[in-house]
């Protein structure tokens, strides 16, 4: 039995930030890792997802040199090699990873499966490790849906996909959430042709409708097929091809491709943690239930990032672990309840958020003014061929201060981080106004956005 301060159950961005926290007080940590240190957003998420969508962009962008005056002959996609560039970079982040942990001396890393023994103990690998304090921050992998016929056939998660040896001539994405957007777009301009099968009636609903609809029209003019309304019954495989089967009011509808990728969300690592032992609540999805303190309702247990569900974002999982670490090593009341949680979604335009949506502004009794100004009157946005897209504002309507704000358009996910500082520091649209923006650059749309009498 080895004793601890603190174990924390999984080496992603929530338990490193935790653990580093720790042993920056003294504390001497446990962290436990089944796969890999630095989580999903290094090594199958967010990282190596934008390494292969940039060399995508890359290749979009020498397709359309023309628009620029500048003669190149027809890129091709030399899939292997954007592959063994995304494995060189990952590698290079997760054994820096690696390298923080194994250097400190606060910190014992142990690679295996964690099962609980009791409220302040678990066993990996035989060994038990005991703590005041345990965390689990365990993450989540690809939902599976329930289709029949799915488990005999040969399809991909969006970690498998990464991993292919060659493209697919066509490819079926079940799902028609942020995934799904960032994969066909990236597949489609490398030469893979598209097909989005969606269960609703537009793509990612929780964006703004006017932003689920710029997006569909993008995606739709660079060759992507989306079906909406679909409720597929059944999967099966004939003649190396996979078939889609949608039910309809007029019968069945078959849609075929050479491979098929699941993007219908996301699920929970609680499956075996032995959770039950130890009376940890989880909800009908198996996502752990936590209050405002990330208390767990059993004493010594918390949880953070993706395993307690909500938004699963890296940046939310880290800011999970700093809240709480303000909390459990100096003894600070922490609120986790109204903080504002920016997104962002790395297409082309890229598409980022802040703070409520018009419908739920509504929804919460605010009386509500909407400002909105599109990249198309910007002069750096025609300077660089980007003109599709616009920001939108959410406005208090007496006080003009900012409920929420939406950018579809290029470097949204850079623009947005001057809306989350005036959020977070209470400023109002008069602020914005205020504020003299750079000439010509794409910010200048939030400025104009702020004057915007639409």
């Amino acid at each position: 039995m080895k004793q601890y301060d603190l174990i924390v159950l999984g080496a992603g961005s929530a338990g490193l930030s935790l653990v580093h926290s720790a042993a920056g007080t003294g504390w001497k940590s446990a962290i436990v890792e089944k796969s890999h240190v630095s989580g999903t957003c290094v090594n199958v998420g967010c990282i190596p997802t934008k390494i292969l969508i940039s060399s995508a962009r890359v290749m979009q962008t020498v397709k359309d040199a023309g628009k620029f005056g500048v003669v190149v002959e027809s890129p091709k996609a030399d899939w292997a090699a954007m592959v063994a560039r995304k494995d060189e970079m990952v590698a290079r982040i997760r054994d820096r990873s690696y390298r923080k942990v194994k250097e400190n001396d606060r910190i014992t890393l142990y690679e295996g499966e964690a099962v609980f023994l009791d409220s302040h103990s678990v066993e990996v690998n035989g060994e038990v490790l005991t703590a005041k304090n345990i965390v689990i921050a365990t993450g989540a992998r690809s939902a599976i849906p329930p289709v029949n016929g799915l488990k005999e056939v040969d399809y991909l998660t969006s970690t498998t996909a990464m991993e292919l040896k060659e493209l697919p001539r066509d490819l079926l994405i079940l799902g028609g959430g942020i995934i799904a957007l960032e994969f066909s777009q990236m597949l489609s301009r490398l030469g893979v042709k598209v097909t989005i099968i969606q269960h609703g009636n537009r793509l990612a609903p929780n964006l703004e409708p006017e932003i689920s609809e710029e997006i569909q029209k993008v995606l739709e003019s660079e060759g992507i097929r989306i079906e909406f309304n679909t409720n597929v019954s059944s999967v099966f495989s004939e003649d190396d091809k996979v078939f889609l089967v949608n039910e309809t009011e007029n019968g069945p509808v078959r849609y075929h491709a050479d491979q098929l990728l699941l993007a219908t969300g996301r699920a929970p690592n609680t499956d075996r943690l032995a959770l039950e032992k130890v009376g940890v609540r989880m909800d009908e999805r198996g996502y752990i239930i936590v209050d405002d303190d990330f208390q767990t309702g059993v004493e010594g247990i918390w949880a953070i990032g993706d395993v307690i569900g909500g938004t699963m974002f890296t940046h939310k999982a880290r800011n999970d672990a700093l809240l709480l670490a303000r909390n459990m090593f100096k003894g600070k009341k922490i609120q986790s309840k109204d903080r504002l949680v920016p997104f962002s979604i790395f297409t082309e335009p890229e598409i980022a958020g802040i703070g409520l949506s018009e419908a739920a502004a509504i929804s919460a009794g605010h009386k509500i003014k909407v400002q909105r100004f599109p990249f198309g009157f910007l002069g750096r946005a025609m300077a660089i061929e980007k003109t599709t897209g616009f920001v939108k504002l959410i406005l208090e309507a007496e006080s003009g201060k900012i409920l929420g704000a939406h950018i579809i358009g290029p470097e949204a996910g850079e623009l947005i981080h001057e809306l989350i500082m005036a959020m977070h520091f209470g400023a109002t649209v008069h602020d914005l106004q205020d504020m003299i923006h750079v000439h010509p650059t794409l910010a200048e749309t939030i400025f104009s956005a702020s004057w915007s009498k639409k």
